[in-house]
């Protein structure tokens, strides 16, 4: 069993959940890797935006689920590659993203399963713009994750965002529900 930074208390992944071993430490680095990787993709949409959507894509399984709020808080479920494809397009031609990524926490179920949560400050602003322009948006969320390993490479089997708090032009929004 490893043991914490200080040498003295060990690792342990949660309740139920498998201790955070070498067993398990390329599922953690893999599904690390993903969370980054899915910020990464939606803060850079490249010179092609058909090319890059379909990498974001292929961060989930081909049956994978990312259930995401629209601008109105509301959670919309996109199910498969295509439909994830089309939300990555969403809003490309007039804003930009920037996702900062912390508290990364995956938690293996086994040699190929593992869950995680991670939490993600996004900003969005108008092409152009600036932060203090009308239309600047922050949000504070939580992603709630299902991963599967595949081929040497952490999937997405289903990703739910949780807002918990987000402020357009100074205005703070309550969180959603559970």
């Amino acid at each position: 069993m490893m043991t914490s930074l200080l040498g003295v208390l060990p690792l342990f992944a949660g309740a139920g959940m498998m201790p955070a071993d070498a067993d398990h430490a390329e599922v953690i680095t893999a599904c690390t890797q993903t969370v980054y990787d899915y910020a990464w993709y939606l803060d850079h949409p490249g010179d092609d935006l058909a090319v890059t959507a379909a990498a974001f894509a292929d961060l989930f399984t081909e049956d994978g689920v990312a259930v995401l709020a629209n601008a109105r808080l509301v959670e919309e479920t996109h199910e498969g590659h295509a439909a994830i494809e089309a939300r990555y397009l969403q809003g490309r031609d007039r804003l930009r993203f920037f996702h900062v990524m912390s508290n990364v926490r995956i938690q293996p179920l086994s040699a190929t399963q593992a869950s995680g949560t991670s939490y993600v400050t996004v900003y969005i602003h108008p092409i152009g713009g600036s932060m203090e322009e009308d239309g600047a948006v922050r949000v504070l969320a939580e992603y709630r994750d299902h991963y599967v390993m595949e081929e040497g490479q952490c999937l997405l089997t289903h990703r739910r965002s949780v807002v918990r708090m987000i402020d357009r032009d100074g205005v703070i929004s309550p969180p959603q529900d559970e």
